[in-house]
């Protein structure tokens, strides 16, 4: 037992020193220390314990040539800790204090590439998904020959993407409810957004199924009205969807269905 303390505490001294070294590096008041300290960690990938030095050394350097670097490091380290809202902000700053280097380019697309890490899943809030996409899409018209343009094209395709899947599970959400009527304004409204939507044929579906149930649940001088309109909603179906359509065959016969209720209303009348 005493020897496997004994190799414990031999095996903690190298990390024991390396704590000290740091914390005099930490406390040192010589910013040539710091910024060559901050350097070696960085190149180790200790990027916490860089980044507590670049903090300092932006204070220490101020309006020196070395900024840039620090800033660009800084920027960089809270990339790779992945503390994406932090670091980009600093690849923001560093694009506003130094418009002229060479990492410019770089640095404005490494802000937008962490605010589009930041957004989480489609399921979350996406109220800032739109203002990421039209971030990217200016770098693009910007910097359209960029070594960075594909990248944001494939960003902007994911973002597209989560909010096609948002407008999707919205419609589905209101007929599982049993809100029709919304299930058929939502499809309606996610088709005319987003026409590439891979759900589209479905969506296309539900505007003729929902619409069905919403009519034949309706008080008896609004079904008619409403039960033509699943003919009008069949009638769209038909123009974008061929015979061979995954729901084709259930989209006619809501179709004629809803023409019988039609037919049986006007000889009531």
């Amino acid at each position: 037992m005493q020897k496997i303390a004994k190799y414990i505490i031999l095996a903690l001294i190298p990390v024991l020193f390396a704590c000290s070294d740091y914390n005099k590096v930490l406390k040192s008041k010589n910013p040539q220390v710091k910024y060559k300290k901050a350097m070696e960690l960085y190149g180790k990938k200790d990027y916490l314990r860089a980044v507590g030095l670049y903090d300092q050394l932006r204070d220490l350097y101020k309006n020196s040539d070395s900024m840039e670097t620090i800033y660009y490091y800084s920027a960089m380290s809270y990339y790779q800790l992945k503390d994406y809202q932090y670091a980009s902000m600093f690849f923001k700053d560093y694009t506003d204090n130094f418009d002229k280097s060479h990492r410019f380019i770089e640095c404005s697309y490494m802000s937008l590439y962490c605010d589009f890490l930041a957004i989480g899943s489609y399921e979350l809030d996406q109220s800032e998904t739109k203002n990421v996409m039209e971030a990217l899409q200016t770098f693009t018209n910007y910097y359209p020959n960029s070594e960075y343009t594909q990248r944001c094209n494939d960003h902007l395709d994911v973002l597209r993407a989560k909010l096609q899947q948002k407008e999707y599970d919205h419609v589905q959400q209101y007929f599982k409810m049993g809100e029709f009527k919304a299930a058929v304004t939502s499809a309606k409204i996610a088709v005319k957004l987003y026409p590439d939507i891979k759900q589209r044929e479905e969506l296309e579906y539900l505007t003729v199924k929902a619409q069905y149930i919403y009519a034949l649940n309706s008080i008896e001088r609004k079904r008619k009205e409403r039960f033509e309109e699943v003919l009008v909603n069949f009638e769209d179906y038909k123009y974008n969807n061929d015979k061979n359509s995954a729901h084709y065959n259930e989209a006619l016969d809501y179709k004629i269905k809803a023409e019988k209720e039609i037919k049986l209303l006007k000889e009531l009348l």
